[in-house]
């Protein structure tokens, strides 16, 4: 029945002229949005399979890693009943799967070596109609356990592009890879359209690291108006880091979730520092893995935006991966990412206090909720904020030393940011419940 149920679903989407649907594969918050609830579901391997299945005469697959027998057994399965199948991969990903792909299926993978020169594409293009892209590959552990958004257009201008996208790294429109004539990084040329509408829809699309994708995507954050959530494996390039701390700066509601804060550059302190209550998923089990931005999801006057793909928020994807980036101006896309973000704000607060990523303080709470204790071994307090996860600023007070406290008896019940700052500069920021 499931099948069935799925196979009805993308006969339907397949005969579609127009149609944008996102998924994602962990729980979301249905309460945040009033427009159409997001799609959640922990077995996106099947929604990826069924698409495969509905190509009746072309499959083209750039996807950085595939640990997926059943998605490899769907392309298979695809090539016997006669679908053209190329796939591109890149030489520095673990592939578990690929050595079940059957031989006869021409396969490039970009040549990687240790960590530069990544084709670090998640996208699938189906009879030249269809799209899937987002942060998505297809091992078991991305697909299930780590936090990933999945987006399937159907739409053959825009697709028509992510085709030449894809034939430029294959060196030939069809057929086996042309290796003399393929073209990666930052060999590619900006040769393909931007500016699309999918039904009444406009979306555009970058790849990088020609199309200079972060500027595309510090105009986007420069439009926002009211809030912007940003959800991201990696953030460390100083141009996006800028635009989202001028967004704070202006008056915009601006809040962050990021896996890697410990990274060499993040921006995570940097949000920290400039009061964005910025949120640690570093000891979180599973990866965060998104690289996502949402903007002005609820203000229907402000252009609800999507900025979604493979694209982490680095320099590596700006210079030198092979990416893609879509930038979708939908109110009910837009909610449905609102819905993702918040059911993750929840996931991260819901248990009260979340360990200090750099294990500066140690806070508690009185039995009474009246008072917040604050201490440190490693350095005096100076200052300290408490703050509503939206950002807004509840109170401000100096402490000194090393134990202080902060009167919390005016605060009504709820999830705070507690931001601390240190004489020798250092910040720390933790959650609490009162």
């Amino acid at each position: 029945m499931k099948l069935l149920l799925l196979s009805s679903i993308f006969l339907a989407l397949h005969t579609q002229a127009q149609s944008i649907k996102a998924y994602f594969n962990h729980p979301v918050d249905h309460s945040v949005s009033a427009n159409t609830d997001a799609n959640y579901s922990s077995h996106l391997e099947d929604t990826i399979v069924e698409l495969i299945n509905s190509s009746n005469t072309t499959l083209e697959m750039a996807v950085w890693d595939n640990g997926s027998t059943a998605i490899v057994n769907a392309i298979n399965a695809a090539y016997t009943r006669g679908v053209a199948v190329r796939y591109i991969t890149s030489s520095n990903a673990l592939n578990s799967a690929l050595g079940s792909l059957n031989s006869a299926i021409p396969v490039l993978e970009r040549n990687s070596g240790i960590s530069s020169n990544v084709m670090h594409n998640k996208f699938i293009i189906v009879d030249q109609q269809t799209i899937l892209s987002g942060s998505m590959n297809f091992g078991t552990g991305s697909m299930v356990d780590d936090y990933n958004n999945i987006v399937i257009i159907e739409n053959a201008n825009l697709t028509s592009n992510y085709l030449i996208e894809f034939n430029e790294m294959w060196g030939a429109n069809s057929g086996p890879a042309n290796t003399t004539l393929s073209k990666f990084g930052p060999d590619k040329a900006d040769n393909t359209t931007h500016l699309f509408t999918v039904g009444t829809t406009p979306v555009s699309l970058y790849f990088s690291p020609t199309d200079q994708t972060t500027a595309h995507i510090v105009t986007a954050i420069d439009a926002a108006d009211v809030t912007l959530d940003v959800a991201l494996f990696t953030f460390i390039n100083n141009d996006l880091g800028d635009a989202v701390i001028a967004a704070k700066n202006r008056g915009v509601a601006v809040r962050a979730i990021i896996e890697n804060v410990s990274y060499f550059g993040s921006e995570y302190n940097n949000l920290v520092s400039a009061d964005i209550p910025a949120l640690s998923h570093a000891n979180v089990n599973f990866d965060f893995h998104h690289k996502y931005a949402v903007i002005d999801a609820h203000t229907a006057s402000s252009d609800p935006t999507v900025v979604t793909g493979s694209h982490n928020w680095t320099n590596s994807a700006e210079d030198e991966y092979d990416e893609n980036t879509l930038i979708i101006h939908d109110a009910i896309i837009a909610g449905q990412y609102a819905e993702e973000f918040q059911q993750r704000v929840n996931d991260l607060t819901s248990s009260g206090i979340e360990e200090n990523v750099n294990d500066l303080i140690q806070i508690q709470v009185d039995g009474a909720k009246e008072r917040i204790w604050i201490a440190s071994e490693t350095a005096d307090l100076q200052s300290a904020r408490i703050m509503q996860l939206s950002g807004a600023l509840c109170m401000q007070q100096a402490i000194s030393g090393n134990v202080d406290y902060l009167d919390l008896s005016k605060l009504s019940s709820g999830v705070y940011l507690l931001q601390v700052q240190f004489e020798n500069g250092l910040v720390a920021v933790q959650r609490f419940v009162k």
